[in-house]
């Protein structure tokens, strides 16, 4: 049953208060009448524009790539609390993206059509409906907000700022500019990498439709808020919707959650192990993967990616599998926060980073004290003594080995690679076998540049390779890989 939230009460039944509280209410009310919402209770609009790819830039010092999308649509009902997302990414128009939440459930689509349950986003997504224009208007004017106000000089004039905190932990502060329209929102989520990340939206160029002002959408995402330490990358542009070419008031959003999403249930980090060779082991069992060896009196782990929950399972396993010797280094094959979002677990737990040398300044940023508040990790509420002392590093621009009497491990820097700057792939060569992350999926339908990128570095570098072992995906012979990039040629 599709539950009312708090935020469903409506703009006219406002309850009387102190008189800070009613300068509060009625700079809400003036508002929301200047916006044209008193009554709205749905909205839906359409527009293009581009998405940032968050975490995905090629280079830490560079913005997110963008993707322009040719189709945008947006419904929200904020009596449920529910919005359905849709939206075309690229110019073939073949990436159709929809997702959805409703209540205490968040779900996207398949490429079948079918519901994907995405119970990690609901937050996320109900929070979005809050950085909307009307829902930051509505959440701040529900009874259990609680909002304060501040003015201060700013949009040219004397500007109005008022701060609620939603779901009892997020802190939204909207500024209404002169004319008396919401012209930015502001809070901070959850980032595996980079901690309280700023999360931002920017409302310019309203222009009136069917009565209800839509602005131009502007989003920063780990962008330099002027209070918390600055953004630990050059990325922050997030979103982008320039062009509104629809928008309807008071819509039916009908949503039903599907029973494969109210039946689904979160389950825990799932690790499973596949032996490579003696002392070498491919700790998989998810999205991405960690590869471990035993030397002598220690181990290396090939990449720490997501989260610290799956990096402290991953350390669970190959203390179970290598007892009594600690993981000594943790490599990392490139910056992406996919790939980078348990690297802090490993740093905590001891290990040196091996990585390029174009990342340790973003990786000592990523490792620095800043706010870790909503959802703290271990370093964070125990940080340990000697990295800032700068020890915990090795750092590489063409080759780096790893080796004692029982193992070697040669890392090779990959040239001519538009995907990620200081990509490491990693080479055991009494085995023959080369670890990767994202140049190569077994199974792909046609070779795309990072593959070709592989292939010729491999030729470059001489190396005897037999099989391809991949961050993502299956081991391949290397007869396999060899087939597929050449097909054609």
């Amino acid at each position: 049953m599709t539950k009312r939230l708090w935020i469903s009460l409506s703009l006219s039944a406002l309850m009387t208060g102190p008189a800070t509280a009613q300068t509060v209410q009625s700079v809400l009310q003036s508002t929301a009448t200047t916006m044209g919402m008193e009554n709205l209770t749905s909205i839906q609009y359409s527009g293009t524009g581009w998405q940032g790819r968050v975490g995905q830039n090629v280079s830490p010092d560079r913005d997110w790539p963008r993707i322009d999308l040719t189709s945008y649509t947006m419904a929200i009902d904020f009596e449920t609390m529910s919005s359905k997302e849709d939206y075309i990414r690229g110019q073939d128009g073949t990436r159709q993206i929809t997702n959805f939440v409703s209540g205490d459930y968040a779900w996207t689509l398949d490429a079948q059509g079918l519901p994907v349950p995405q119970p990690g986003a609901t937050e996320l997504r109900r929070l979005e409906i809050l950085l909307t224009p009307w829902g930051f208007i509505k959440g701040a004017m529900a009874p259990e907000a609680n909002p304060s106000m501040v003015t201060r000089n700013e949009y040219g004039g004397r500007s109005t700022v008022i701060s609620f905190v939603a779901f009892g932990k997020y802190r939204i502060n909207g500024t209404i500019n002169p004319e008396g329209l919401l012209e930015r929102v502001q809070t901070w989520v959850p980032n595996p990498v980079v901690g309280d990340m700023y999360y931002e939206n920017v409302y310019t160029n309203y222009r009136e439709v069917g009565g209800v002002q839509i602005p131009q959408f502007h989003q920063h995402q780990d962008y330099d808020d002027g209070a918390h330490q600055p953004n630990v990358s050059g990325g922050d542009h997030a979103f982008g919707l320039e062009t509104v070419s629809n928008l309807q008031a008071n819509v039916t959003v009908a949503l039903t959650v599907p029973n494969r999403v109210t039946s689904a249930r979160v389950q825990p980090v799932h690790v499973e192990s596949q032996r490579l060779d003696d002392g070498v082991w491919l700790i998989g069992g998810g999205s991405h993967h960690s590869v471990a060896l035993e030397f002598v009196d220690h181990v290396v782990v090939i990449e720490a990616p997501l989260n610290e929950e799956r990096s402290l399972a991953v350390i669970r396993e190959v203390n179970r599998l290598i007892p009594s010797k600690p993981i000594r280094f943790i490599v990392t094959t490139h910056h992406h926060w996919d790939h980078l979002g348990g690297l802090r677990a490993y740093v905590h737990e001891g290990a040196t980073v091996v990585t390029h040398d174009g990342n340790k300044p973003y990786y000592q940023e990523i490792l620095r004290a800043r706010p870790w508040t909503l959802e703290p990790d271990r370093f964070s509420l125990h940080p340990p003594e000697e990295w800032s002392e700068g020890y915990i590093f090795e750092t590489l621009n063409e080759k780096y080995v790893l080796s004692d009497e029982t193992r070697t491990l040669e890392l090779y820097n990959v040239q001519g690679l538009a995907h990620a700057a200081g990509m490491l792939i990693a080479y055991i060569p009494n085995l023959k076998i080369i670890v990767q992350a994202d140049l190569y999926f077994p199974g792909a339908a046609t070779p795309n540049a990072s593959a070709r990128a592989l292939h010729r570095n491999l030729e470059r570098l001489g190396l005897e390779v037999e099989t391809i072992v991949g961050i993502h995906g299956r081991p391949a012979p290397m007869s396999q890989f060899t087939e597929f990039v050449t097909a054609g040629q």
